[in-house]
């Protein structure tokens, strides 16, 4: 009875956690969900890229009113043309990613987009139709899309939160740390939202895989996370930089290190040059895309006061690179779990915070790492950028109606103008806040490490 009690405590906490990450992705699920109000009259709870940002743009705004295609519209998001006017007017087909339309995300989520989408369109559509009634067809296919989507981030929270409790275990935190990321305001909110919940998992998985000494599997999931984000490439350069330095004082055997180039060679880099095989003019879009994109919430614009200013994106890669460089003077101790866990969050804020780009969604890749690697007084100032982060998207489209309040309540002189991008908005107020919070808690935790490595 006594060994059955204490099975029970073991996996009760487990139980728990997963309960409540399908909880939290499901009222994630609800505020997104497309073709009903949106919560609390604002769209900026019910937005979402998987349907608004992309499927919308893509597949719909390619007819318009009058039923007639909009030649415009295609050109701006459509490599085949002619394959999206068959698409509306005619009959089913499958168009794919890079190749036939315009995809700005990486191959895990353009893989994803293939299965959603020709699903989708295969089951709903039939083999012949008018471009009246593709309106109506399209709206149906976008609910499967965005149910399949939801389908898939859903089970990547729970794989994320998963990983995150067996961290806990080994390294002796309490596992309501993991209950605390999924309560967090902007888990709620971004969960359904983007695909960021994916790379979190990738990446979570990764450092799980390291702390127990697999380093392939470590770098099979590093390289994922890169296939599905960009960003996560900061984290295994500094990790395998550290490797390297280790192989040559003796400290590593060089097979761990050929185990870990090896994985993330194998799903980080050669997805990217299957894009590059399959379609280059989608290889080449996907490149220009981020390369040109606006100061998004980044910290700069308070600065050069313009979101198109290319000083932006100069100040970020300096920035950057002197950040980089300061992570990978330290030397990383494997034996200690809070210190690799340390370094992974201050890498995903170094990629973030000190970017030209920090979507809001783009806190998931941070805050289930820092819930686990950071000191408990310092948990509430991650809540505090967590909470700032989730008015980005509150306050979005309620930009004006947030600066009279500001100007009636609080005596803040702002322009009464609905511009959500500029400097004096409380959209960027928050995101702000948020930057600066996380900029000092990254610094707080480089801090720390370089004090324990001096004093070894």
């Amino acid at each position: 009875m006594e060994h059955q009690f204490e099975s029970l405590k073991e996996v009760l906490p487990l139980l728990i956690i997963v309960m409540l990450s399908v909880l939290t992705a499901s009222y994630s699920y609800y505020l997104h969900a497309p073709n009903r109000p949106s919560p609390l009259d604002n769209p900026g709870l019910s937005y979402s890229d998987i349907v608004y940002g992309l499927f919308n743009p893509i597949f719909r705004d390619i007819v318009g009113y009058g039923s007639t295609p909009q030649r415009q519209a295609i050109e701006r998001r459509w490599f085949n043309s002619e394959l999206a006017i068959e698409l509306s007017t005619a009959r089913r087909v499958c168009p794919l990613p890079y190749r036939d339309y315009k995809f700005e995300y990486p191959p895990i989520v353009g893989l994803l987009w293939i299965g959603s989408v020709c699903t989708s369109i295969y089951l709903l559509l039939p083999e012949s139709y008018t471009i009246s009634r593709y309106i109506e067809l399209s709206r149906v296919v976008m609910e499967m899309h965005y149910n399949i989507h939801s389908a898939v981030l859903i089970v990547f929270l729970m794989v994320l939160t998963i990983y995150m409790f067996r961290i806990s275990k080994l390294a002796g935190i309490s596992w309501w740390r993991v209950a605390l990321f999924l309560i967090l305001p902007s888990t709620i909110l971004y969960t359904i939202y983007n695909w960021d919940v994916i790379t979190a998992a990738f990446i979570v998985a990764a450092i799980y895989y390291m702390m127990v000494r697999r380093y392939l599997a470590s770098g099979i999931m590093m390289g994922l996370a890169i296939s599905t984000k960009l960003l996560p490439i900061v984290l295994a350069s500094i990790i395998v930089y550290d490797m390297v330095q280790k192989c040559r004082r003796g400290e590593l055997h060089i097979k761990h290190l050929i185990e870990m180039v090896l994985g993330i060679s194998i799903t980080g880099l050669a997805p990217y040059f299957a894009i590059l095989a399959f379609s280059y003019n989608g290889f080449l879009y996907f490149l220009e895309h981020h390369s040109q994109w606006y100061c998004e919430n980044c910290i700069y614009s308070i600065f050069t006061w313009d979101i198109w200013s290319p000083y932006n994106r100069i100040y970020a890669m300096v920035s950057i690179y002197i950040a980089f460089l300061l992570l990978l003077a330290l030397d990383v101790n494997y034996t200690n779990y809070r210190q690799i866990m340390g370094i992974a969050m201050t890498s995903m804020v170094i990629v973030t915070a000190l970017n030209y780009v920090f979507s809001p969604q783009m806190i998931l890749m941070i805050t289930p790492i820092a819930v686990l690697a950071l000191e408990a007084k310092y948990l509430p100032l991650l809540v505090v950028a967590d909470t700032a982060n989730f008015g980005i998207m509150a306050l979005f489209y309620k930009d004006l109606e947030a600066r009279k309040w500001l100007t009636n309540n609080l005596g803040i002189k702002v322009d009464l103008v609905s511009s959500p991008w500029t400097p004096d908005s409380p959209v960027q107020m928050a995101a702000l806040v948020r930057n600066i919070v996380l900029i000092i808690i990254a610094v707080t935790t480089v801090y720390g490490a370089f004090r324990a490595r001096k004093h070894l």
